[in-house]
């Protein structure tokens, strides 16, 4: 295999690992641009929106492990109370990934309605005139 295709199956490679985080990290730079050009609840909520699910992206590929061990590490928790381990690890591995999921999908659901709805009062106050 030579050099050229060395370099197409590491961007590929590469692309296929953070592709999830690249669209969300496009989507916070359209927001962004969006919220600079013309503030607005819409441009507001879809920034939150895609950064929660960027730093939820990088979470659960880069940081959860880490994070979880550091503090059960620091809390030193190695068998004497399990259930506040077993929560604890519960909580990093399944509620703070839910929440990122939540708060994220959430804000861009957010951002269309209230787009909705604006157009919506707008559409009806132009009928009335």
């Amino acid at each position: 295999m030579g050099l050229k295709q060395s370099l197409f199956n590491t961007a590929f490679l590469t692309f296929a690992h953070n592709q999830y985080a690249i669209a969300f990290f496009f989507g916070a730079l359209i927001a962004l641009g969006l919220l600079i050009y013309r503030p607005s609840r819409f441009a507001t909520f879809l920034l939150v929106g895609f950064l929660t699910l960027l730093v939820g992206f990088e979470y659960d590929k880069h940081i959860l492990e880490g994070l979880q061990n550091q503090t059960l590490e620091s809390l030193s928790l190695e068998g004497e109370d399990a259930g506040f381990r077993s929560l604890l690890v519960g909580g990093f591995q399944k509620i703070l990934p839910l929440g990122f999921f939540a708060v994220g999908w959430g804000s861009i659901f957010l951002a269309i309605i209230t787009k909705g709805i604006k157009n919506e009062k707008s559409n009806a106050s132009s009928k009335l005139f």
